[in-house]
């Protein structure tokens, strides 16, 4: 099976997602106000509003294909309901939706439509000066001020350049399926079902912990130096994800601590990653070395708007955008839909996509990225407030 090609297996988890997402509006209203994301209130959405995506019926289609999955493959009854994990980082912390403002992310006009960009990373806010070609005063101002000329294809394609997470209101085409996957037989086959999750915050360890519950041993790296902002950030969230699993921190500024990440990734079943290329190749455990040993593995890569731009970097609250998944007021200017939505639609996207195709005697790769995630919950239709 060649790069990008759909399964067998992968085209029957697609109908059955297609069936599940196709509910009427009163259903997807059900749906959105099951992530408790809508505050309590029996209309979920300002009057006169558009919210332009269903995510939460997406969630729950892929919650339930997993469901089916870890019955039939895995001989697992798994519960999980794909609405509550879209809101379950909001319940435990103080995180949630608020209009063009979210968090340090926000939606900002351009000269001829929307743009969203997310400062979360100090180092972002550092780059602002380079961003808008001037000293900054106040940050949000100026990068405002500095967007309001310009067309948007010019300001996220700057943002990008400088490694700033921007997208474009609705940019990202809808993808036919919302994962790729490759595989070849491998020279040797496993026996054990070990995960080893490399990435951060919330998609990665979201796929690993779901994988969890499918009878997976799961290990979590940080690196000692820069332990997963969450850990401090939502740390009850934090810990609920990796319930269950081990978390492991290595120094890997040492060529000890190098050696011991090489021999762990080495000895997954399952590799979960959302990093640049060159960030694990130049630690000795990027996929082309890792697999190959010929050993029998599945390696899930995790990126922000998909393989054929791996340096561009997206958080869920903007790669949403680049999907489409926004709410749009009666005044037409768009809001943030939701807490970072993309993320944990990824997660869901990558715990099923590795759970389907993962083979003992396979070498696969998995890729998949929140932004084609989001186009997918957009597609799924409109919600009208």
């Amino acid at each position: 099976m060649g790069r990008g090609d759909v399964s067998a297996a992968d085209a029957e988890v697609l109908l059955g997602l297609r069936r599940d997402l196709d509910v009427d509006p009163d259903q997807a209203v059900e749906d959105w106000v099951a992530t408790g994301l809508a505050g309590g209130r029996v209309a979920p959405f300002p009057a006169g509003s558009v919210a332009h995506g269903r995510p939460a019926t997406l969630a729950r289609a892929l919650s339930a294909a997993l469901t089916s999955v870890a019955r039939e493959r895995f001989d697992v009854a798994l519960s999980i309901d794909g609405a509550e994990v879209l809101g379950r980082r909001a319940r435990l912390s103080s995180e949630g939706p608020t209009g063009a403002r979210r968090g340090d992310a926000r939606l900002l006009r351009a000269a001829d439509g929307w743009w969203a960009v997310n400062l979360a990373r100090p180092s972002d806010v550092e780059l602002v000066p380079a961003l808008v070609e001037r000293e900054v005063g106040e940050v949000w101002t100026d990068v405002e001020r500095w967007a309001a000329r310009l067309p948007a294809r010019v300001v996220v394609d700057r943002a990008t350049m400088l490694g700033i997470p921007a997208s474009m209101m609705g940019e990202t085409p809808v993808p036919e399926v919302p994962w790729q996957t490759s595989t070849v037989p491998a020279r040797t086959r496993s026996g054990s079902f070990r995960v080893v999750n490399l990435g951060s915050l919330w998609a990665a360890p979201l796929a690993a912990h779901l994988l969890s519950g499918l009878g997976a041993e799961v290990v979590h790296v940080e690196s000692s130096e820069r332990p997963d902002a969450s850990r401090t950030g939502t740390p009850a969230f934090y810990a609920e994800l990796r319930a269950g699993a081990e978390v492991r921190s290595i120094d890997v500024t040492t060529a000890a601590g190098r050696a011991a990440l090489h021999d762990l990734v080495s000895s997954a079943d399952v590799v979960i990653e959302a990093s640049r290329p060159r960030a694990l190749e130049g630690l000795g455990v990027g996929p082309a070395t890792i697999m190959g040993d010929g050993r029998a593995r599945t390696w899930l890569q995790i990126t922000g708007h998909g393989p054929e731009q791996p340096l561009r970097v997206g958080f869920g609250d903007d790669a949403a955008v680049a999907g489409g998944v926004v709410i749009v007021g009666p005044d037409e200017v768009p809001g943030f839909y939701g807490d970072a939505v993309a993320d944990p639609l990824t997660g869901l996207v990558g715990a099923l996509a590795t759970a389907v195709n993962h083979q003992p005697d396979r070498q696969t790769v998995v890729r998949t990225c929140l932004a084609w995630t989001a186009a997918t919950a957009r597609a799924a239709g409109d919600i009208l407030g």
